[in-house]
C-alpha cells in the first residue's frame, strides 16, 4: 500500500534512511542530556584527582604541646605506608601498599580554627595559627605555623563546701588545674568530675561542684578560680531489686555484690560489683542503676541482668615457638546446683608436631633435637592435661572465693625434665581490698619423672650420675606444697595496660608437715609497673625467687652415693628450680638456656677417650679430656640445669600504631639464675638481652613475634655424655679427672663474624600476651 492509499500526503512519507537518521539524532541528543547532568558529578571526580598530595605535615612554634597532640585534633594528614610491616614493600616504589591523603583546602581552613580552639581551651587564649603550603609537582609540604603567645595563668584556687566533708585534704589533693599554671578548660572540667566523683564515693550521691571562672580587664592573662562543692545530704542503699534473672536465684547476685542495704553510698562499689558480675560470665548484660525513692536519703538500688548460657563448649588452639601447636576443649556448667557455682572440665593437648618440627620453624624452642632419637625422646612427646575444677563465688562472705580442682596432667621442659603427675588442689582466696587478694592454696600430687628425662641434671648438679640412683629419684612420689600468695593489681586493663603497677609475692614450702616426699621451701616475687609517655608506654618488670632444700630434700630416701654423708648433696625437685630464658623472661636465650647448663656429646665424638672400654670411677666420672679429644662447640647440645636463685628484669617501650591494633616494641631484658657452691658453672655475672617485637591486638589478646639478641661471650661448662655397660645398659657418666673433677669445655654457640655472626645471636620467639 502506497502512502496515498494511507491517507497520508507525500511530503509526510520518509524514506528508511532518513528514519534511521531520526533515531541517531536522538540517541546523540539522549548522551549529550546525560553528559550535562553528570557534568557535576564528572568535575567533582576530576577536581578530586587533581588535588595534590600531602607528603609532609610538620609543626612549628608548638612548645607546649607535641605535634602528636595537635595532630590528633586536626583532619589534614600526610601519606604513608599503610602499615609499618608493609614499610619495606613501600620503599621499593609499591603503591599499592602507600596510603594516599590529598589536600583538602576547606579541611585546611578548618583546621586552621580546630587548633585554635585546641590552643584556646588549654589556656591559650591569644594563640595564633598559619600555614605554610609548599607545592611540588603534584605533592604538598603542609607546614603550620603556631604563635602560641602567652597563657591565661590560674592566680588563684580555692575549693570550697568541703567543711563538713571529712578527708577533704585527700579530695583536693590531686586535681588536675593547679595554681600559676596555664588556665585549662579540660583540667578545670577533670577537677570538677574528680571532687564529684570523690564526694560520691564518701555517700554523698547527689555531688554537684558549680565553677566560678574569673579573667579580670585588669589582668587578662590571670584567672581566679573556685570550685564550689555542694556535696548534699549523705545517702545509704535502700532496698535492692533484682531483675531479668530465670535460672539463678536473685538473692545469689545480691550475695555477689560488695554493698548491702544500709550501707553509705559509695560509686566505687556500684562499678565494683558490676565487673564482679560480668568476670563470672554469667551474664550478658548487667546494669545497676540508683533510684532515688524518698527526701530521707534513701537510694534503692535496681539490678539488671540478663543471663548468659548457663552451658557452654569450648574449643581453642595455638602455635608457639616453645609448645609448637597447641588444642584445647573444655566444657562448662556456670549456674552448677545454683549458688552461681561453676564447675568446668577442661583438656589440652600441647607439643603436637615437636616429633618432627623440633628446633625448626615454627617450634624452634620445642622439644630436643638428638638425631636418631629425635621422635623416642622424652621431650619430644605429646604433653597433655586434664582437669576438673569446682568454684563457689561466695564462701561466707563476698570477698572470698572456693576453688576445687583434681588434675593429671604429663609436662616437658626440654632438655631439662619429664614429668606426669595426678593430684587435687584447694585453693581460697580473699579479696582484701580493692584489687588486692590474698590466697592460700594446697596441692597434692603423685609426680614421677620419666625415665632419661631428668638424668643430666641429678648428675651434672648433684653428682647423682648412677642408673640406680636416678631410677629412685624418678619413681611415683608425693610432691604436696602449702603457698600463701599476696597480689595487687592498679593497671587501667588487664591485658594491655598503659599505667599503674601490680605485683605479686609468694612463699611455698613443702615436707612430711604437707604430705610430702620432697621437702623444700621456695619464694617468688614480681613487680611490674606501666606508664605512658604521650601515645607510647614504659613498661618495667623486675622479678626474682630461691629455692633451698630442707634436709637431703628427698626425705626417707637412701641413694647409694650417700654412704659418705659429707659429699652428699641435698636434692631439690627439677619442678621447682629456678629457670630463666626465653619469651617470658630474657628474651636472646632460648627457652631456659640462661645460666647453669651441662653439654650433651655423644660418645661417638670423643674415640679419643676410648668409648668402647672407658676408665669410669665409681661416681661415674668417665675419665677424659673434651678439649683434647677436639670436641667442638658444634658438636654438643646444651642442657640447662637450672638454679636455686633467679634474678630478671625488663624494660619495654611500646609504640602503638594503626588506631591501636598494632605496636611495636623496643626491649632490654636483663638476668641471672645461679647457686651458691654449686657444681655446674654458669650464672656468674648478669646477662642482658637487646631486641625489638611488634604486638598485634587480638580478641584473644595481643599475639607477639620477639626477636632478641644474645650479647654473652663464650663460657666453660662441664660435659656429660651416655655410655653402655656390659648387659647393654646406657648410663650417664660426666667427663673429668680421676679425682672425680670435671673437666670443662668452652661453648661458644655464636661462632661466626660479621653477618652470620649476627644471625647466629638473634632468638625469635613467637606467643600470645606481653612478656609481662
Amino acid at each position: 500500500m502506497s502512502p496515498a492509499d494511507r491517507g497520508l500526503a507525500p511530503s509526510a512519507a520518509r524514506s528508511p534512511d532518513a528514519t534511521r537518521l531520526g533515531i541517531r539524532f536522538a540517541a546523540l541528543l539522549a548522551v549529550a542530556a546525560g553528559l550535562l547532568a553528570a557534568a557535576p558529578a564528572i568535575a567533582q571526580v576530576a577536581a578530586r584527582d587533581t588535588l595534590p598530595i600531602v607528603r609532609n605535615l610538620r609543626f612549628s612554634g608548638n612548645d607546649a604541646f607535641s605535634d602528636s597532640e595537635i595532630e590528633r585534633a586536626i583532619a589534614t594528614r600526610d601519606s604513608g605506608c599503610k602499615s609499618v610491616l608493609l614499610s619495606p614493600l613501600c620503599w621499593i616504589g609499591l603503591d599499592v601498599f602507600i596510603r594516599t591523603e590529598q589536600l583538602d583546602r576547606r579541611e585546611l581552613r578548618t583546621d586552621i580554627a580546630r587548633i585554635r580552639v585546641f590552643y584556646y581551651r588549654r589556656g591559650f587564649r591569644s594563640a595564633q595559627v598559619d600555614t605554610t603550603v609548599v607545592r611540588h609537582n603534584g605533592f604538598v609540604d603542609v607546614t603550620f605555623r603556631i604563635d602560641e603567645g602567652e597563657p591565661v595563668t590560674v592566680r588563684d584556687l580555692q575549693v570550697s563546701g568541703l567543711d563538713d566533708v571529712g578527708e577533704a585534704d585527700a579530695i583536693t589533693s590531686d586535681l588536675d588545674l593547679k595554681a600559676e599554671r596555664p588556665f585549662s578548660e579540660v583540667d578545670l572540667t577533670a577537677s570538677r568530675e574528680r571532687i564529684e566523683r570523690e564526694l560520691r564515693k564518701r555517700g554523698y550521691a547527689d555531688a554537684v561542684v558549680l565553677v566560678e571562672a574569673t579573667i579580670p580587664s585588669t589582668d587578662t592573662l590571670g584567672a581566679f578560680v573556685v570550685l564550689q562543692a555542694v556535696p548534699g545530704p549523705r545517702s545509704r542503699i535502700g532496698a535492692i531489686e533484682v531483675i531479668g534473672t530465670v535460672e539463678i536465684d536473685p538473692e545469689d547476685v545480691r550475695r555477689l555484690l560488695t554493698f548491702r542495704t544500709g550501707d553509705l553510698y559509695d560509686e566505687d562499689e556500684i562499678v565494683r560489683s558490676q565487673r564482679t558480675l560480668y568476670s563470672l560470665v554469667l551474664f550478658d548484660y548487667v546494669a545497676i542503676t540508683r533510684r532515688p525513692t524518698s527526701p530521707d536519703s534513701t537510694i534503692d538500688i535496681q539490678v539488671q541482668v540478663n543471663e548468659a548460657r548457663m552451658r557452654g563448649v569450648q574449643f581453642g588452639f595455638g602455635l608457639s615457638t616453645t609448645e609448637c601447636l597447641q588444642v584445647e576443649a573444655g566444657w562448662s556448667h556456670r549456674n552448677f546446683f545454683g549458688g552461681t557455682r561453676t564447675l568446668e572440665l577442661s583438656g589440652v593437648l600441647s607439643n603436637l608436631g615437636t616429633a618432627t618440627l623440633a628446633r625448626q620453624f615454627p617450634c624452634t624452642q620445642a622439644g630436643v633435637e638428638r638425631e636418631s632419637e629425635l621422635e623416642t625422646n622424652p621431650y619430644n612427646k605429646v604433653n597433655w592435661r586434664l582437669r576438673a575444677d569446682f568454684r563457689q563465688p561466695w564462701f561466707l562472705g563476698t570477698e572470698n572465693w572456693l576453688h576445687l580442682g583434681v588434675f593429671g596432667e604429663r609436662q616437658s621442659l626440654p632438655g631439662i625434665y619429664a614429668r606426669v603427675s595426678y593430684g587435687g588442689d584447694v585453693r581460697l582466696s580473699r579479696e582484701i581490698s580493692p584489687g588486692t587478694a590474698l590466697i592460700g592454696t594446697y596441692r597434692a600430687g603423685r609426680d614421677s619423672l620419666e625415665e632419661g628425662s631428668a638424668d643430666f641434671l641429678f648428675c651434672a648438679n648433684f653428682l647423682i650420675c648412677r642408673p640406680e640412683d636416678i631410677a629412685v629419684l624418678e619413681q611415683p612420689r608425693w610432691l604436696s606444697w602449702f603457698a600463701v600468695t599476696v597480689a595487687q593489681s592498679r593497671t587501667d586493663v588487664v591485658l594491655n595496660p598503659t599505667r599503674g603497677y601490680r605485683f605479686t609475692i609468694e612463699g611455698e614450702t613443702a615436707s612430711r608437715l604437707t604430705g610430702s616426699e620432697w621437702a623444700y621451701y621456695r619464694a617468688q616475687g614480681e613487680f611490674s609497673w606501666f606508664q605512658r609517655l604521650g601515645r607510647n608506654v614504659l613498661a618495667l618488670r623486675v622479678r626474682g625467687g630461691l629455692v633451698r632444700p630442707i634436709g637431703s630434700g628427698l626425705e626417707g630416701v637412701e641413694l647409694s652415693i650417700a654412704t659418705d654423708t659429707s659429699t652428699a648433696e641435698p636434692v631439690t625437685h627439677p619442678l621447682k628450680r629456678q629457670y630463666a630464658g626465653g619469651a617470658f623472661t630474657v628474651r636472646g636465650f632460648g627457652q631456659n638456656l640462661l645460666g647453669p647448663l651441662v653439654l650433651l656429646a655423644r660418645r661417638e665424638d670423643l674415640q679419643a677417650c676410648n668409648p668402647d672400654d672407658p676408665l669410669v670411677t665409681e661416681r661415674n666420672t668417665w675419665v677424659c679430656d673434651p678439649e683434647a679429644a677436639g670436641l667442638t662447640s658444634s658438636r654438643v647440645f646444651p642442657r640447662p640445669v637450672g638454679g636455686e636463685n633467679s634474678l630478671v628484669a625488663n624494660l619495654e617501650l611500646r609504640f602503638p600504631f594503626a588506631a591501636g591494633r598494632w605496636i611495636w616494641v623496643a626491649f632490654v631484658d636483663v638476668g641471672r639464675v645461679w647457686s651458691a657452691g654449686a657444681e655446674v658453672s654458669g650464672g656468674d655475672r648478669m646477662a642482658w638481652s637487646p631486641g625489638v617485637g611488634i604486638r598485634y591486638q587480638s580478641p584473644v589478646g595481643p599475639l607477639r613475634l620477639d626477636i632478641g639478641y644474645n650479647t654473652s661471650s663464650a663460657e666453660r661448662f662441664p660435659v656429660i655424655s651416655e655410655l653402655v655397660d656390659e648387659n647393654g645398659q646406657t648410663f650417664i657418666v660426666q667427663l673429668g679427672d680421676a679425682t672425680d673433677e670435671p673437666n670443662l669445655l668452652t661453648y661458644d654457640p655464636y661462632e661466626g663474624e660479621g653477618l652470620r655472626g649476627f644471625l647466629n645471636r638473634l632468638q625469635l620467639h613467637f606467643s600470645i600476651g606481653h612478656a609481662f
